[in-house]
């Protein structure tokens, strides 16, 4: 659950802008002005994020291992639980809510409407 403290946010919030600014300096290939953060308010493209997909998976991969040192069963567990439920939520508040728009837009498949 990615609710934490507002006075945790503080230092963290930070760090992840910046590393926002980097993956979308990664994505937009263009001239890099570190004075201004322009990029945090830049929508990233489809292809703009097919772009840096994998940027997206080294920054996360290397935070994780970091962050887990020697490898153990248990510390395996905790993490690969943590990186499920973040992609349970993230889907549970990004993805359904798409998804309910497009099935309203362009109507359900009929296999769905009857078993709902």
């Amino acid at each position: 659950m990615p609710y934490i403290k507002e006075e945790n946010r503080l230092t963290l919030d930070d760090c992840i802008d910046n590393m926002v600014v980097c993956l979308k300096n990664s994505a937009f290939r263009a001239s890099f002005d570190p004075n201004k953060n322009n990029y945090l308010n830049e929508e990233l493209s489809n292809e703009d994020v097919l772009a840096i997909v994998g940027d997206i998976n080294y920054c996360i991969s290397r935070v994780v291992s970091k962050l887990m040192g020697k490898p153990s069963y248990s510390k395996i567990a905790m993490i690969t639980g943590v990186l499920e439920n973040i992609k349970q939520e993230f889907y549970r508040r990004i993805g359904v809510s798409l998804e309910d728009k497009k099935i309203i837009e362009n109507g359900d498949i009929p296999e769905y409407k009857r078993l709902c």
